[in-house]
């Protein structure tokens, strides 16, 4: 009885102090109601931690500004809250002490939502240009050479549309504040949101991966070793694709505990969230290399003038970035599963996937975006160059071939069928008796389709 009243005491002398230095004197009466307000608020178990804190402290009881500034008292109050309160009661004993003692309030949803919607931007308009680098008119019709490669493409920009724009509404929410200012239903909201997020953003890597692979086989595609590394990445991304949209779907069972288990009122069982995420991000940063560096020994191999030179290093600078981003987002996930501040350190988590998603679709773009380029100014662009070793063999443009005695004999000089995609790369050389580079196959026959296309065919 004798604590209680102590307490009571030493809660109305708490009050009395808030409301005497937080304003000057002549609004006295109007902030002694607004400090009586914020401290009614406050959870029992919240006053109790905090005016212990102070009584063991070299504080005086009236000296708030000596308890707001005493890092001791902050730390054991925080600790007796997180012993004796509830989660939400902990977050609303921290709000309130946040306030009765001026702290800044931060927010860092401007940034965010401005950077969102610039790689929005970029991306849809490197995804545009591509597919208007496919699409001509001929003969009074519209000719495409559209492949899987862009319907790939065109499925990741059906994901990073949702993505982004879940970016935005996550900030709206209350993501990148510190959650102790958060709404509990705003909280809930962005979990849920996170949730699904996660699962689009798990489907948009591999996905995009996969379209890139493909744009590989229309331009080395002549080449069966090459194609069978090919179809083994591809597949390895598959894999990567439905075993963690899988382990992300069910990382908490019943599944909804993903955005309730947070407030610790409900009985859950759930992944380790830290774990979850280095794996995917650790085995994501290997597939990155791993499709980066499957053209490397066919591109040195060519020989590209410098124009070209350029713009292959700058598309793969940009792929590596990728690499680069992916890479810095595993060292943000450090705390992304222990986190006591999940609407603040989950910021940074968004922040590099959504960048590396833009990225990369950016990366996946570019051969098409060179292709369009070079139809209006191809003086800067660059022309074919003529491989290597086949000293007769020339290029010419889309639909043209040319001969030349190499040391095989005459062979004809081919682009990629249904396809002008990669001005970047050398036209493939087609010789009788080769159409894969170990000659496995027969001898291919040479074809010249109506619009004077030469294309060669088994």
């Amino acid at each position: 009885m004798l604590r209680l009243l102590q307490i009571r005491l030493e809660w109305w002398t708490l009050i009395l102090c808030f409301a005497s230095i937080a304003v000057p004197a002549q609004s006295n009466t109007t902030n002694l109601t607004v400090a009586l307000q914020l401290l009614q608020s406050m959870p029992e178990c919240g006053r109790t931690c905090l005016l212990d804190a102070i009584s063991i402290s070299p504080c005086e009881a009236t000296d708030i500004e000596c308890s707001c500034h005493n890092d001791n008292i902050t730390t054991q109050t925080e600790a007796c809250v997180l012993d004796s309160c509830t989660i939400k009661e902990s977050l609303t004993t921290k709000n309130t002490t946040y306030t009765l003692c001026g702290r800044p309030v931060r927010d860092g949803r401007g940034p965010g939502q401005r950077n969102v919607i610039t790689g929005l931007t970029f991306s849809t308009l490197a995804y545009v240009i591509r597919i208007a680098s496919k699409l001509s008119w001929q003969d009074g019709r519209v000719k495409s050479t559209l492949w899987w490669d862009d319907a790939m493409i065109t499925f990741v920009m059906g994901l990073v549309f949702p993505i982004s724009f879940s970016a935005v509404l996550l900030n709206r929410e209350g993501l990148s504040t510190d959650v102790w200012t958060v709404p509990f239903d705003n909280i809930t909201r962005i979990l849920k949101i996170y949730y699904w997020d996660e699962d689009l953003y798990l489907s948009a890597l591999p996905a995009v991966k996969i379209s890139l692979l493909l744009t590989y086989l229309r331009i080395f595609g002549h080449d069966r070793k090459f194609r069978h590394l090919v179809y083994i990445v591809i597949a390895l991304n598959v894999g990567y694709w439905i075993s963690f949209v899988l382990i992300s779907v069910f990382q908490c069972l019943p599944i909804e505990c993903a955005w309730l288990r947070w407030s610790g009122e409900y009985p859950c069982r759930c992944n380790h969230i830290n774990a979850q995420g280095w794996a995917a991000a650790a085995l994501n940063v290997v597939l990155d290399i791993m499709t980066l560096s499957l053209p490397l020994p066919s591109l040195y191999r060519m020989q590209l003038n410098k124009r070209k030179k350029f713009w292959v290093i700058l598309m793969f600078c940009v792929g590596f970035f990728v690499t680069v981003v992916s890479i810095l987002r595993l060292q943000v996930l450090i705390q992304f599963g222990d986190s006591h501040n999940l609407t603040w350190d989950y910021t940074a988590v968004g922040y590099w996937s959504t960048i590396e998603l833009h990225v990369s679709v950016v990366c996946a773009c570019m051969p098409a975006i060179r292709n369009l380029l070079r139809r209006f100014i191809p003086t800067i662009m660059g022309q074919s160059t003529a491989k290597t070793g086949d000293r007769g063999a020339s290029t010419g443009r889309s639909g043209r071939a040319s001969t030349g005695g190499g040391k095989f004999g005459n062979s004809v000089t081919i682009r990629a069928r249904g396809s002008d995609e990669i001005d970047i790369i050398t036209l493939q050389d087609y010789t009788p008796g080769s159409r894969d580079t170990d000659q496995s196959h027969g001898e291919p026959e040479v074809r010249v389709d109506a619009s004077g296309r030469v294309y060669a065919v088994e």
